[in-house]
């Protein structure tokens, strides 16, 4: 399954159009049991997110599921190398687990600094000592990514990738490392309702809703549109998708069944404010009742 579950709504309330808020840990229990069942093998989380990584461990996900992790943002924290031995050993305690499928930066740029030849010898030893069987980067700047790859050995990489955005579509004949892709609805956006964004968003309707008409015309749900052209690229190893309920997450299994063979066409979105959701205001702000 190429499905890989995203788990930062099992520590927080996530997400500018999540307005159900933490997903309670019984509901985790039987989203993980329904994951299992649909074949999906991977579990993406980061010591960022909440308490994901405890209730993780609680439920024994590291004994039914590859778990990919990230270290926290080291910035210019002093010893980044230790702070980042300290960061792996945390999360294989909360996770419950010796071995971490995949230990990755959160913040990619932390190799660029002084410190990233110390940072990645770090990570390296994880590596070689048989607690990551992957270590790589998280990243938003594929430019960034790129050049760190060419520097240092990464085996895997993860990046935002969505339909209005298609690099993945591009062809990488030199592309190294697993590829692993999140924001496939753009934080919801595009499963939501054109008649009810909020202030900021409002700018954007009309994407909304040409991406929409788009889908309907191919007859497909904005879901399915949404996932398709990721599922299809060969380049993209998992796409990582986050749910905040148990029957979100059988709708994403439920377009999963579309091929994703159906070309949405190429969007013409030069506005890195709505493609970055970093630029975007904490939920609320900005917002009128």
């Amino acid at each position: 399954m190429k499905i890989a579950l995203g788990t930062v709504q099992f520590g927080l309330g996530y997400g500018a159009f999540n307005d159900k808020g933490q997903v309670a840990e019984d509901q985790v229990a039987r989203i993980l049991d329904r994951a299992q069942g649909a074949k999906i093998d991977t579990l993406d989380t980061a010591r960022a997110y909440g308490n994901s990584e405890e209730v993780l461990g609680r439920l024994g996900a590291a004994q039914k599921f590859r778990i990919v992790t990230k270290s926290p943002p080291l910035g210019e924290t002093a010893q980044a190398a230790d702070a980042l031995k300290r960061a792996a050993d945390q999360s294989c305690k909360a996770l419950n687990t010796g071995r971490l499928d995949g230990y990755i930066l959160h913040r990619a740029e932390d190799l660029i600094g002084p410190q990233g030849d110390e940072i990645w010898q770090a990570l390296e030893a994880l590596k070689s000592q048989g607690r990551a069987r992957q270590i790589g980067v998280s990243g938003y700047d594929r430019s960034v990514v790129e050049k760190l790859a060419d520097r240092y050995p990464i085996d895997l990489v993860q990046l935002p990738a969505n339909v209005l955005d298609p690099w993945f579509e591009e062809e990488a004949s030199n592309q190294r490392f697993e590829l692993h892709v999140r924001s496939a609805f753009l934080q919801g956006f595009l499963l939501s309702d054109p008649s009810r964004l909020s202030p900021f968003h409002q700018k954007w309707r009309g994407v909304l809703e040409e991406f929409r008409e788009r889908a309907k015309v191919l007859g497909l749900s904005p879901m399915q549109a949404a996932l398709g052209p990721l599922i299809a690229s060969p380049r993209i190893s998992r796409v990582v998708v986050g749910v905040d309920a148990l029957a979100q997450f059988e709708e994403i299994l439920g377009a999963m069944e579309c091929s994703g063979t159906k070309s949405l066409g190429a969007f013409e979105i030069g506005d890195r404010n709505l493609l970055d959701p970093r630029t975007w205001p904490a939920r609320g702000e900005g917002e009128t009742s």
